[in-house]
């Protein structure tokens, strides 16, 4: 199995640096070069940001050319990264990392976990980008030779994968108190996080190994939908 894992907007601004590139340099490019041309105010109305965040994200374009590239899973700093952990990782880990997990990107399309990316901030609530990016993502993947994949991300990211072409299964964590259950945003972030620790830890490669309990959750299958269920229901 492979496995699309989700970006975050913060960033860690100590993260490690490297040469190396993303796969898709040129598309890049091109849409940091039109995006290099967009007014401050319009910059501002279009990704919907606060005055100080406005200038930040203008000077990541505008100095985009020369900034320095970080090691993405030391990069990012979301909740799910904070879980996971990636300084704790030995050679053997980061090379399965790299050859299993895969990022989707509404900048950088796909971006494998020791590539290295620059600060940025757009995302696909853009809805001028998936177009972009979705055949890539999918030809790419089917590259690779592997029909089944594992979403470890939000429905944003997931319904970027076509169906048609592999056997998708969407992970999510389900918290349970007194009879009610929702999803809580920051524990499926989490857990995300949590899982795929467990998953390169033991270097999981199929779905079927994937574990019947995790931190409190255990595991309910349903078709292509994995449900790792908490209940914490008191009496």
């Amino acid at each position: 199995m492979k496995i699309i894992f989700a970006p975050t907007k913060l960033f860690n601004e100590h993260a490690q640096t490297t040469d190396q590139g993303t796969m898709f340099e040129d598309i890049t490019s091109k849409i940091v070069n039109k995006i290099k041309k967009v007014s401050k105010q319009k910059l501002q109305m279009k990704y919907k940001l606060s005055d100080n965040l406005t200038e930040t994200v203008f000077n990541y374009y505008q100095t985009f050319n020369t900034s320095n590239r970080y090691i993405a899973f030391d990069f990012y700093l979301g909740e799910s990264f904070k879980a996971f952990n990636y300084r704790l990782l030995n050679a053997e880990d980061q090379a399965f990392l790299q050859n299993n997990v895969y990022i989707l990107d509404a900048l950088y399309g796909i971006i494998r976990p020791l590539d290295g990316i620059k600060p940025y901030r757009m995302d696909f609530t853009n809805k001028d980008m998936k177009p972009v990016w979705k055949k890539q993502i999918n030809d790419y993947l089917e590259s690779q030779k592997e029909n089944t994949i594992l979403s470890l991300a939000s429905k944003e990211f997931t319904d970027l994968i076509d169906p048609k072409r592999f056997k998708l299964y969407e992970v999510s964590f389900i918290d349970c108190m007194n009879g009610k259950c929702k999803k809580v945003s920051v524990f499926n972030k989490q857990m995300r996080g949590t899982l795929l620790r467990y998953i390169v830890d033991h270097k999981i490669v199929d779905v079927n190994n994937l574990p019947d309990s995790i931190s409190g959750y255990k595991k309910h299958l349903s078709g292509m939908t994995i449900e790792y269920i908490k209940d914490e229901t008191t009496t």
